[in-house]
């Protein structure tokens, strides 16, 4: 649990906003202004800070949204035309973001495009998710060394998946892949799904899991299924986020573990958007389960094995004894930076990490950047003298 000095430490990060400078200075590691762009350091290193969890959209795939009938299309071109009154506005990457990642200390962005697509059609699928992938990566590239997209696959087809993401990674560099949590209610760990896990693991590339996005379409293909829940969470406190995108997550990685994928594809590593759901913290409880009679636990390792190696959360936990739980379970390099930008959270991804105490320096080293550094293959800075 938090301490109550990390509690108060936490309202001051959020009530600073993105000012520079929130929080309560840590004794090992503080982040400083450098400039116009905030340089932060750990243990007197300079870190490249990485955050895995952030959204967008690309406008490459405007014309053809406009002239199409697919699900979720009004997302976007809402968005892009500036009508949805959300967070992501059509200008969404550009100088503004910009400034926003060098005001609160994120060197790199990675974009994830949310809707994922999974329920176009084989025609439409052929066409959307190249082009967008393709969008995207030439809308990174307008900022150099800055933003870093995340592939969109269409695995509802699962032999264009397998060349949609060579494609986006052998082609257009992209260093990762981005999925939801189920492909219109068909598990990631369907068996037809194996090409394509048999492509990510030869790519050597990470795949990072987030839930769907609530819209059009919804019905046809729920993240989670919420029939028998839908009265239950609605009225407040916005509980189909709070309770249904952790618990999507949840699921995807128990079946990754019990539908044998993860044996299947050793090498295989997935980052869980929202701390990796509910799974870390109630890890103990699956290891258990495997020990009754019951369970039908068909796998190589314990269900917290996968947990030191092939399934990794990001840092977005919103409490620090959260994140040292991660840690501490896992193993540092299982944690990485996210902040759901530009979702309004109340929390500073980077003073986060940088403020909880019990982590070392090479800890907060690892989860602000050094980990993902080496996953997606973006350099760090070098070390001066």
């Amino acid at each position: 649990m938090a301490t109550r000095r990390e509690f108060i430490r936490g309202v001051g990060t959020a009530a600073a906003g993105v000012m520079i400078g929130g929080g309560v200075a840590g004794a090992a590691a503080r982040a400083v202004q450098g400039g116009r762009r905030r340089q932060v350091m750990v243990g007197g290193r300079r870190v490249k800070t990485i955050d895995i969890h952030t959204h967008g959209f690309t406008r490459a795939v405007v014309p053809l949204l406009r002239s199409s009938k697919v699900d979720w299309a009004d997302i976007i071109l809402s968005s892009a035309s500036g009508t949805r009154g959300g967070r992501i506005t059509p200008d969404f990457l550009g100088p503004e973001r910009v400034r926003f990642m060098d005001e609160t200390g994120i060197d790199v962005q990675c974009i994830s495009i949310n809707p994922y697509w999974n329920t176009a059609d084989r025609a439409m699928a052929a066409r959307l998710i190249p082009m967008q992938n393709e969008g995207l990566a030439a809308d990174c590239a307008k900022f150099p060394g800055r933003f870093a997209g995340l592939a969109s696959i269409s695995l509802q087809h699962p032999d264009l998946a397998v060349q949609q993401a060579e494609h986006a990674v052998a082609k257009l560099g992209m260093p990762g892949i981005a999925l939801p949590g189920n492909i219109a209610g068909e598990e990631l760990s369907s068996p037809r799904f194996d090409p394509f896990w048999a492509k990510v693991q030869e790519l050597g590339v990470p795949v990072f899991v987030h839930p769907q996005v609530e819209g059009g379409g919804f019905e046809e293909g729920r993240s989670f299924p919420a029939a028998m829940f839908e009265t239950r969470l609605a009225g407040s406190g916005n509980l189909s986020n709070t309770i249904h995108h952790p618990m999507e997550t949840t699921l995807t990685f128990s079946h990754l573990i019990f539908d044998g994928t993860l044996d299947r594809f050793p090498k295989l590593r997935f980052i869980g958007a929202h701390g990796a759901g509910y799974m870390p913290a109630y890890i103990g409880r699956y290891d258990a389960n495997c020990l009754r009679p019951d369970a039908n636990c068909k796998i190589k390792r314990k269900p917290s094995d996968y947990f030191k190696d092939q399934l990794m959360s990001d840092s977005l936990v919103f409490n620090a004894g959260e994140l040292r739980l991660r840690v501490r379970q896992h193993g540092v390099g299982q944690v990485v930076l996210g902040s759901d930008h530009p979702a309004p959270w109340p929390v500073r991804p980077v003073d986060h990490v940088l403020d909880t105490q019990g982590l070392s320096d090479d800890d907060k080293f690892a989860i602000l950047g050094g980990t993902l550094s080496k996953l997606l293959r973006i350099p760090q800075f070098e070390a001066t003298t």
